[in-house]
């Protein structure tokens, strides 16, 4: 479990945050007259400055802009809306964005035409050009960014680590992990479908602080363990669990779900978090079996990773804080 934690730790970038995907919104408003919306993920590196990813979407020669551009930041995204006409329409033509393949990012492409249909696509590193044929990959996209969502976020992976890590019985873990996931489910479909919404600088400090309490009490000999983690950590996992929820919508936010299929999306992007929650649970699980003796025998193991996660949330934290501050 030491060596496990160590390799994400060393993997990690110091911020916890994937690089979230970027969005097309192509509407068809007339014949061939489109109105483009370009949700660009940057990264805000001071309060009044923003670093792109140096991604510039491509669209066929057929089509020219009309007008100037539109723009407007919001915190991890940069939107520009602009219209084009493209002269025989966007079926069957191709669309791609420069500079995607030298980035670990993906972009969703929802076309929206005249009579309502819809097509997607999804761009990627490898395959930064493509065509629409109609369909695409639809809902099923939804799934794949569920799974790379959680994988991709370090401090979701460490908070998990840090829960299996607290509970050691097989039954009390099972209990623990379906706390965290209904807590974050909830929250996650509230916050999609407008019901509840939080401040995300927020929820990132209280994630950050989960971890952190997480560290703390797994440095503590099990007796001398908070009441709530060691008799209740289901109460744990559920609790920081609504947090996280928050933390998910933060990226299905930036995409939006289809407006007629809200629901199935919205499902299968749970779903995707699920599995990656239980690949990286399967993990720790069997690093752990391999893990005891050593860990048993050297203390140091399995103490060493916990400082380590217990440091980097204090950084995030503070890093966080800060920035709530000088919002």
């Amino acid at each position: 479990m030491g060596v496990l934690a160590l390799v994400f730790l060393a993997l990690a970038p110091v911020d916890a945050h994937e690089v979230r995907p970027g969005y097309i919104e192509i509407n068809e408003v007339a014949p061939d007259s489109y109105q483009i919306i370009w949700k660009q993920p940057v990264r805000d590196t001071s309060r009044y400055e923003v670093a792109g990813l140096g991604l510039r979407p491509v669209f066929p020669e057929i089509c020219e802009r009309l007008g100037d551009s539109k723009m407007q930041r919001r915190p991890g995204v940069l939107i520009e809306r602009f219209q084009l006409r493209c002269n025989g329409g966007l079926m069957g033509q191709r669309l791609g964005v420069e500079g995607l393949q030298k980035t670990i990012t993906d972009v969703f492409v929802l076309l929206r035409l005249l009579d309502d249909s819809t097509t997607n696509l999804r761009l990627t590193a490898e395959a930064p050009v493509q065509k629409f044929t109609g369909g695409g990959e639809g809902l099923a996209a939804y799934f794949g960014l569920g799974v790379e969502h959680l994988l991709s976020g370090v401090d979701h992976i460490l908070f998990v680590l840090g829960l299996v890590l607290l509970v050691r019985q097989t039954r009390a873990l099972i209990y623990v992990i379906t706390a965290f996931t209904l807590a974050h489910s909830l929250t996650l479909a509230l916050s999609m479908l407008g019901s509840v919404t939080a401040p995300s600088a927020v929820v990132e400090a209280i994630i950050a602080l989960s971890i952190l309490f997480l560290a703390v009490e797994l440095l503590r000999p099990e007796a001398q363990r908070s009441k709530i983690a060691s008799r209740y950590p289901q109460l744990v996992a559920f609790g920081f669990g609504l947090l996280h929820g928050f933390g998910f919508a933060g990226v299905l936010g930036d995409i939006g779900l289809p407006r007629d299929l809200a629901l199935p999306a919205l499902a299968l992007f749970n779903i995707g978090l699920e599995v990656g929650q239980l690949m990286v649970v399967g993990a720790a699980l069997v690093a752990g079996r391999f893990l005891a003796k050593p860990a048993a025998r050297y203390p140091l193991v399995r103490e060493v990773p916990i400082i380590l996660i217990g440091g980097v949330s204090v950084y995030w934290l503070i890093d966080r804080m800060s920035g709530i501050w000088a919002g």
